[in-house]
């Protein structure tokens, strides 16, 4: 790039400070997402907008909460009831193009003369710079590479290049535009057309055979103060008469101009200045900008576009829209930069728990009460973990030590949460701060936690309203251990009944996903928080099924009376078992 801008420059094509570098790339914003685990549930979707609310309070900038995937009933009836603004839903937080996309890069309109055209590349300092029409169709990008190669012919002959040769498609008003040319005469000075182009600088019979087959009406003739010149171009009929030097024309050559619709135009640059900037009165549309370069789209997934893009030699790529409009473009530093985005973690730190996407960006922060089970990072992070039952008491805790208010409505979520998560404090995983901050909430809000977890216990079950599928994902975990990929739901039900009734479908769609996911088991525990008593339903590794400390009570099923809990208490018990089985 720089070595073509060098030889343009010694050629008089560009001024000696035009040495593109790196400018216009705007500079990164950096956005935050705080998220939840996959399958949300009322503690992932409130902990993380309460949390988006107290960073952006404390830091400023653009943090955000996201719902990863469809939003439960029962999360958006908390929502509905206190008028909060549910968090956006999202499947993915993959890269794309757009995130480093820059929209501010200059456009060469269609129909600029390519002479204007160099002037956009020089004052953008950048290496190439698109080019589209009227209505913002891409038709090419412009680089001194380009001109470089059409100025020297590389690549054609003479006859297919307006840079080389005698040969231009232009009008006469981009050419007087271009060799700052008033007009003594003018006739069809708009209309685009080829010119062939010559100097007159013999003699008048000499010159008379150099023009004999030329056509008429695609002759421009260059000639300084030569009434001879004059006189005989304008007999042979030509379409263009250039005086240069800013010399007089004799009131009879004006005259006969007139009488033969000829146009002449009187610049104050000499001939070979005139020969120079002519080829450049091309519009920038005809210039032809050699194959086709790579384009992209907004909606491209950045991960697997990397090593197309750096491997091409074009430092600046072209983005498009589905109707082939230009967008913005994308730099090839953008590429390997750190990207736009961080990332909050929420209810999980594990990232088989998170959204697809996430081991592409830096997590800057964890808010968990779950088993410590992720990847090392690259730089220190905050992280909060406690022995809690529920994400919402920690983000709770995390406003009163900072001192920040929490609204009546966000109260209201926290609370939500809480006694979603704990089983209205029953279960086992329930810590004193978990009271703590239910008795503070429920002063904010307003609201009372046992009224509330009754409201939410009457929105339909899982198992009554939703397909097996659904169910099994409305909170289903996976899990990594050791040579084990194994994941289990569980769902809250007032009546283990529909469990009963749903066994069959619901093993039909386990042996579905453990076939599909590569699963070694995948199990269901169904929940009774009134009567404090669960089941589970569990298919895959007969191992791992056979070893469980649980009552068979029929097939796949069993029996877990006391177990609320699938962190701290069914958990503990599989990875148990399956230590035993890899020491074995």
């Amino acid at each position: 790039m720089v070595f073509a801008s060098a030889v343009l420059y010694s050629l008089g094509y560009l001024e000696p400070y035009f040495m593109p570098g790196a400018s216009g790339m705007e500079s990164q914003v950096v956005r935050v997402l705080v998220t939840g685990h996959r399958n949300p549930d009322i503690d992932s979707i409130a902990s993380a907008v309460a949390l988006a609310e107290l960073r952006r309070r404390q830091n400023g900038g653009e943090i955000r909460a996201v719902c990863p995937g469809i939003m439960p009933e029962r999360a958006k009836y908390l929502f509905e009831k206190f008028h909060f603004t549910a968090p956006s839903s999202v499947n993915d937080i993959y890269l794309k193009v757009s995130d480093v996309m820059t929209c501010d890069i200059p456009v060469i309109p269609a129909g600029t003369p390519l002479f204007d055209a160099v002037q956009f590349l020089k004052e953008s300092m950048l290496s190439r710079l698109p080019v589209t029409d009227a209505q913002g169709h891409f038709l090419g990008m412009l680089s001194p590479m380009n001109l470089l190669g059409h100025l020297l012919g590389i690549g054609g002959t003479d006859a297919e290049s307006d840079l080389t040769g005698r040969r231009i498609h232009t009008s006469i008003d981009l050419i007087a535009r271009v060799i700052e040319a008033e007009n003594l005469t003018a006739f069809e000075t708009d209309v685009l057309q080829d010119f062939t182009v010559f100097v007159g600088a013999m003699g008048g019979d000499s010159f008379e055979k150099h023009i004999a087959k030329a056509p008429g009406r695609e002759l421009v003739v260059i000639s300084g103060d030569r009434p001879e010149i004059h006189l005989r171009s304008l007999q042979k009929g030509v379409r263009l008469l250039i005086v240069t030097g800013e010399k007089s024309v004799e009131p009879m050559i004006r005259t006969e101009a007139e009488n033969r619709h000829v146009t002449i135009l009187r610049t104050a640059l000499d001939s070979a200045s005139v020969i120079r900037r002519l080829k450049f009165s091309v519009p920038v549309e005809y210039f032809g900008f050699g194959d086709s370069s790579l384009t992209l789209a907004a909606d491209d997934r950045l991960r697997g576009l990397e090593r197309k893009v750096l491997n091409r030699p074009e430092d600046v790529i072209p983005v498009l829209d589905g109707a082939g409009k230009f967008v913005g473009a994308v730099f090839k530093r953008s590429v390997t930069a750190t990207p736009p985005y961080r990332v909050i973690l929420v209810d999980h730190n594990e990232i088989e728990q998170s959204l697809p996407g996430v081991e592409d960006i830096p997590v800057i922060e964890v808010v968990d009460h779950h088993r410590i089970g992720m990847q090392p990072t690259a730089y220190p992070i905050k992280f909060t973990g406690d022995i809690v039952g529920s994400t919402c008491t920690l983000v709770a805790s995390m406003f009163k030590s900072s001192g920040e208010s929490l609204t009546a409505e966000l109260a209201g979520l926290l609370l939500g949460g809480i006694v979603s998560d704990t089983l209205n404090l029953k279960s086992p995983t329930t810590a004193p701060l978990d009271f703590r901050m239910r008795d503070w909430l429920e002063k904010l809000s307003g609201v009372k936690g046992d009224d509330l977890m009754a409201e939410l216990a009457r929105i339909d079950s899982p198992l009554a309203s939703k397909s097996p599928a659904e169910a099994i994902d409305s909170d289903r975990k996976n899990y990594t251990e050791g040579s084990f990929k194994f994941a289990v739901s569980q769902l809250e039900e007032t009546n283990l009944e529909l469990l009963h009734q749903r066994e069959e479908e619901l093993s039909e769609a386990m042996t579905q996903i453990l076939t599909r996911e590569k699963l070694s088991f995948l199990g269901l525990l169904v929940t009774d928080a009134v009567r404090e008593n669960s089941e589970l339903l569990i298919l895959g590794d007969e191992r791992v099924i056979g070893n469980l400390p649980y009552r068979r009570i029929e097939g796949n099923r069993f029996s877990l009376p006391g177990v609320m809990s699938r962190k701290k208490q069914l958990l503990p018990q599989i990875v148990g078992v399956l230590a035993q089985l890899e020491e074995h």
